[in-house]
């Protein structure tokens, strides 16, 4: 039994899978996976280390050094993201290093500058055109900055010199990659099942965290679990915010293999893909948060106290069969496939006992305001309608996702993946090679940038003095960034990476001279070090340059000997990178910029976009599902599609708001660092940008409740027509319908004004050079007096939308009580005139459309937060009414 304990821990913890009931915190601690990382870092460098200085290659090569270089820069923290760098790199510097080969052979030799120079040119714009990935273009200009300074500058190149740097380049991804598979491998599949797993565990305590919030005797106590809730929940969204990354990095994986291997054990439980998982969880994240958001609203009054006696032993119960249902698929025991049934019978009975109770519960506070003559407050009826509908609506999507489809076969999962890829557009071979101008303009300004950092190279003089001047191209090719925020960052942390890197470089030479395993044995745990930083977002690019800078100036001044001090050679190194640098940011700056800011504003531009279309395609859902006043009506959408066709829909926009909004949040960090003074009157507002982010996702998370109320009213509805024609006709006529769908028009109307006038605002303040790189145009749609005051005007109409759906609410409300009391008047028994008693599917209808008002009310709330704050954002930007002492 231990020793099947320990070969079981080793086993995850040589494959980086977890199960989050370990007693072993090493198999599923954040430092384990980084001491991973780095030991792998490590063992790439000594295995390439030894290929290029132990082995014949020694006496083959003269830059044999880049070999363990190579091994360091290649490998990534996944397998499947080593697996695309290598592809891309080796697909981009093949058939450069064959055109190289072909120009050196037709005469291109030393001190040959002015065909190397265009040259030069000529590649650098083909590379910034055609490699759209930065990582991929370093390279590329990588090994053409080291062919042209080589070339140029030294005699007797043998003809096969670019075959030469080809091949260690090439030796050094393939060390890389068998490093990253064999040695404490990370597969991106598995890495999304360990998040998978951890957001699980996490979600379910932050639901049961927030439920015990709700069940608080007074606020301040529900404050306090719900600031512990708010920890959980930037823990989940933490681990969750990889995923999709790691999604595409697995696409170049075996996924369904390796989940099938290290998943065969509890196959007969769950078996879902990984885009599947991604969805569940975003989906069950969503309406956890909204239940946050419910209780931190909630009035802790008596309607919520009587209602929370009523239900607090329930809800409890209901916390503990879910969290018993959900460990089943995160823990190391196996349970079988009844023991399963039985937990989701326990679950649903736990539901349907809520169900009765809230019924019981609801009725006893219709009892006591009729008897006490007391209003209920529309607010409280509509926000304990919403936190029982999201409960429900989590319990159910728990079961349906979690539980195994039995009827579904591999080959049906063959189809839909088929399905998928021809849904792909594909482009035409005239839009294949079709120019496009913002990848022009990027490719020019890498030409430019290449084409002065080879005047250090090119020019004689300028050559002598900083010793060819290689290292200043280099530093050039190596600082390319997207954006000049993201430029400036990656000069920034390259600095910081090549001081460390050359400090210790010098530290070495001192310790061991020019023995190069000795030094191996130095540089060791050097970059052990660092490549446990290298996981670490701070230090991700600064890690690497330290990492490999020893390496350079250790083993590529080795051949020099005496003849080139390691004082003068790390001295060398980190000026030559700081007038790199310094002519980078210059360049980055006055040639072409992208600004990050402006990359920002339209990412917002087309979140804001996302969300009309959101609006537009939840009312034209809601049109269908209440059209001709009946609830029997099947749901189509836009494209009038099927039920499940709808579900994906309302995923991939789910998920295409969480890849904006994450990119947004990195977006941030870097314009924090561009300058602003040109364009901004005061310091850039990272603070309200931080919060527009949030208020963005509150009004996307309303409306994707809203959605989910009307699929969940749609398929109750098709299941007992008569029913809902009597729940239709019990709330004063048909009022509730009707109400509802003209406080939706409404709502989804203003909704679409206040959104074109902000996305309006975000495009006419980008900068000029975006406009001119983006659009190949430098008008300015500039916003004029009447569009500020039609904004103001915008949200004053939201305010008082806010109001009059409180009234109304009210209102239906009131007219309630007076319907309940008219018939209890006449000596009706609630069984005849509440139709929701003994039905639960009208039952769930009744308080989906209670849950409904909630959303519409929420969501004209979070709008208008959401433009008061852009608006302040405008006047922060663009006028001088705040100035900072």
């Amino acid at each position: 039994m231990i020793v099947s304990k320990i070969f079981r821990d080793f086993y995850h913890f040589y494959f980086n899978y977890h199960q989050y009931d370990m007693s072993s915190i090493l198999t599923t601690s954040n430092f384990s996976r980084r001491i991973q990382y780095a030991l792998r870092i490590t063992l790439s460098f000594l295995v390439g280390g030894c290929i290029a200085y132990g082995t014949p290659l020694n006496d083959q090569l003269a830059t044999q050094y880049l070999i363990p270089v190579m091994c360091i820069l290649a490998i990534q923290e996944t397998f499947g993201m080593t697996l695309i760098a290598s592809y891309q790199i080796l697909t981009a510097i093949t058939p450069i290093s064959i055109f190289l080969f072909i120009i050196q052979k037709l005469g291109v030799q030393y001190e040959d500058y002015l065909a190397a120079e265009l040259l030069l040119l000529a590649l650098s714009f083909l590379v910034g055109y055609k490699c759209s990935q930065i990582p991929t273009r370093k390279i590329a200009l990588l090994i053409i900055s080291i062919f042209f300074a080589t070339i140029v500058n030294q005699k007797n190149i043998p003809s096969t010199f670019i075959f030469l740097l080809l091949e260690e380049f090439v030796i050094g991804i393939g060390i890389a990659l068998l490093v990253s598979l064999l040695i404490f491998p990370l597969f991106a599949t598995l890495d999304v099942e360990n998040r998978v797993n951890y957001c699980l565990k996490n979600l379910q305590q932050m639901q049961t965290t927030v439920v015990q919030a709700f069940l608080s005797d007074d606020q301040m106590s529900a404050q306090v679990l719900l600031a512990r809730s708010s920890t959980i929940e930037q823990m989940v969204r933490t681990a969750m915010n990889l995923i999709q990354t790691r999604l595409n990095e697995a696409s170049m994986e075996p996924s369904r293999c390796l989940q099938r291997i290290f998943n065969r054990r509890r196959r007969h439980l769950f078996d879902l893909t990984l885009q599947e998982q991604e969805d569940f969880l975003s989906s069950w994240m969503f309406h956890v948060c909204s239940l946050q958001l419910m209780v931190k609203q909630c009035q802790f009054n008596e309607y919520h106290q009587n209602f929370k006696h009523a239900l607090q032993e329930i809800l409890t119960h209901l916390n503990l069969c879910q969290s018993t249902f959900i460990s089943s698929f995160i823990s190391s025991s196996i349970i079988t496939r009844d023991e399963l049934n039985g937990r989701i019978n326990e679950l649903q009975q736990a539901l349907n006992t809520l169900r009765h109770l809230s019924i019981e519960a609801r009725l006893r506070q219709v009892e006591h305001a009729l008897q006490s003559a007391i209003k209920i407050q529309s607010d409280d009826h509509l926000s304990h309608a919403f936190f029982l509908f999201q409960i429900a609506t989590i319990v159910r999507l728990v079961t349906q996702t979690m539980g195994i489809d039995e009827n579904k076969s591999s080959s049906q999962e063959m189809i839909e993946t088929r399905k998928k890829k021809q849904k792909r557009k594909h482009r035409t071979i005239l839009e294949r090679f079709k120019p496009e101008w913002p990848r022009l303009a990027s490719a020019f300004k890498s030409m430019v940038i290449i084409g002065v950092g080879s005047i250090f190279v090119m020019v004689p003089r300028l050559a002598s003095v900083f010793e060819n001047g290689q290292w200043i191209l280099i530093a050039l090719c190596m600082t390319q960034g997207d954006t000049v925020g993201g430029a400036l960052t990656t000069m920034k942390r390259r600095l910081i990476g090549t001081l460390f890197g050359a400090m210790w470089a010098y530290i070495t030479y001192l310790s061991v001279e020019d023995h190069v395993y000795q030094t191996f044995g130095m540089l060791v745990p050097w970059i052990l070090v660092f490549g446990y930083l290298k996981s670490s977002s701070e230090w991700n690019y600064a890690a690497t340059v330290a990492s490999f800078t020893p390496v350079l100036i250790n083993l590529g001044r080795i051949p020099y000997g005496d003849a080139l001090p390691a004082g003068n050679y790390a001295l060398l190194r980190i000026e030559e990178n700081l007038v790199g640098i310094a002519v980078a940011s210059v360049l980055t700056i006055l040639i072409f910029p992208i600004f990050a800011i402006d990359v920002l504003k339209n990412n917002i531009e087309t979140i804001l976009q996302l969300c009309r279309q959101s609006t537009d395609s939840m009312q034209t859902i809601y049109s269908h599902l209440f059209q001709k006043e009946r609830f029997d009506i099947t749901i189509v959408d836009v494209e009038q599609q099927t039920d499940q066709e709808i579900k994906s829909f309302i995923a991939a926009q789910r998920s295409r708001f969480h890849q904006l909004i994450s990119s947004q949040r990195v977006l941030l960090e870097f314009t924090s660092l561009e300058p602003t003074l040109w364009w901004f009157q005061n310091k850039f507002p990272i603070v309200r940008y931080e919060m527009l982010a949030a208020q963005q996702t509150d009004i996307f998370r309303m409306l994707h409740n809203i959605d989910a109320i009307l699929m969940r009213i749609h398929e109750c509805s098709n299941h007992d027509e008569n029913q809902i024609k009597i729940l239709q006709m019990y709330a004063d006529g048909n009022i509730l319908s009707t109400g509802l769908h003209n406080e939706l028009t409404n709502l989804c109307r203003q909704l679409s004004d206040c959104i074109n006038l902000w996305a309006s605002y975000f495009t006419s303040t980008q900068t000029c050079c975006y406009r001119i790189v983006r659009n190949c145009s430098c008008t300015r749609q500039s916003l004029n007096e009447s569009d500020l005051a039609k904004h103001k005007q915008y949200l004053v109409e939201l305010h008082q939308t806010i109001h009059r759906l409180q009234n109304e609410h009210q209102e239906s409300v009131n007219r309630l009580l007076n319907y309940y009391l008219d018939r209890l008047t006449q000596g009706d028994l609630p069984v005849n005139f509440v139709p929701y008693i003994n039905n639960d599917r009208a039952y769930i209808i009744f308080i989906g459309i209670a849950a409904m008002c909630y959303s519409t009310t929420e969501l004209a709330r979070a709008a208008l937060a959401l433009g008061t704050n852009i608006h302040t954002i405008f006047e922060l930007e663009t006028t001088n009414l705040y100035r900072s002492f």
